[in-house]
């Protein structure tokens, strides 16, 4: 019998586009939730299931393949997983889902900064650019001026900041970690950090006080955003480069524009419109470069 044939790069790359519109429909979604469930109670509902079904389903797989020494690592990794996510899903509450979404997704022009120190990797002037552009959008979006940027888009970008040192970490500590073994590890973390905040910021929760919007939230988050997205993730990476996965990542905050347009009537004035075009086009630019990086690599050791 022959083996079946290996799939194309892009079905892979569908996968993760796949895993970009479940997430920006998230935000758009929690926008909705937050009137029957506070931020970080829904978080903490969210971990708590996804961790569930990550161990019901790929359990055994997690026991036989963890390692005494790669836990420390795995939780550093899922600390940073944890701010981003808590950052990102505050971001929410302060502004709109559009501008949250394009924020957010500035990890990639942040990570090769990162890189430099914690990966000793040289760095690429040309990594300047992207981010001229990305700061030239972010002016645009707050109408032309910096002082019009709230603690929303703040929260966002601190939300970027924390992935791009998820990702950074992640390609220091984790190339041999099994990736099931990282998402039940994450999802944990995340759950007991989660728990921790919401005692502290919203008090003792009233279950019976969240609404059908509220607990659809959590279902989709656990079961969408978590369980379905880590595994296409997970899939994906394995056969693509992370620099590829960096750009098709680049279509989550067009998703969240989209969804927020139809689901919440968002719109958004012509001048924050090309702020958001540039911040794209920015994240864009960053991730061709990093993809052109391998290359480099590869002549300079011939």
């Amino acid at each position: 019998m022959k083996k079946n044939a290996p799939r194309s790069p892009l079905f892979y790359g569908s996968l993760l586009v796949l895993e970009c519109l479940i997430w920006g429909v998230a935000n758009a979604l929690s926008k909705i939730g937050f009137d029957s469930i506070t931020p970080m109670w829904c978080l903490t509902l969210r971990y708590a299931l996804s961790a569930v079904l990550f161990l019901v389903f790929c359990g055994k797989r997690f026991f036989r393949n963890v390692k005494k020494k790669d836990v420390p690592h795995c939780v550093l990794v899922s600390l940073t997983t944890a701010s981003a996510f808590i950052f990102g899903f505050l971001s929410l509450v302060y502004t709109t889902a559009t501008n949250s979404g394009f924020f957010m997704a500035l990890a990639v022009i942040i990570a090769p900064f990162l890189s430099v120190p914690l990966l000793k990797e040289k760095f690429d002037p040309r990594q300047i650019i992207p981010v001229i552009v990305v700061v030239l959008g972010m002016y645009l979006v707050g109408g032309g001026s910096f002082s019009a940027f709230g603690k929303g888009e703040l929260l966002a970008i601190l939300s970027s900041c924390s992935t791009a040192f998820m990702l950074t970490l992640s390609g220091k500590y984790l190339k041999g970690v099994d990736a099931i073994v990282l998402c039940i590890i994450q999802c944990i973390v995340c759950f007991v950090c989660c728990l921790v905040l919401a005692f502290i910021m919203e008090g003792a929760p009233v279950f019976s006080a969240i609404g059908l919007p509220g607990w659809g939230l959590v279902l989709y988050l656990a079961i969408g955003c978590t369980f379905l997205a880590y595994l296409f993730q997970n899939i994906a990476l394995s056969h693509v480069s992370p620099a590829f996965a960096a750009l098709t990542w680049c279509t989550e905050p067009l998703f969240t524009a989209i969804a927020a347009f139809f689901m919440l009537k968002e719109r958004m004035m012509p001048i924050a419109l090309l702020g958001c075009t540039l911040i794209l086009a920015g994240t864009v630019l960053a991730s061709f470069f990093e993809m052109k990086k391998p290359v480099a690599k590869a002549a300079e050791q011939k």
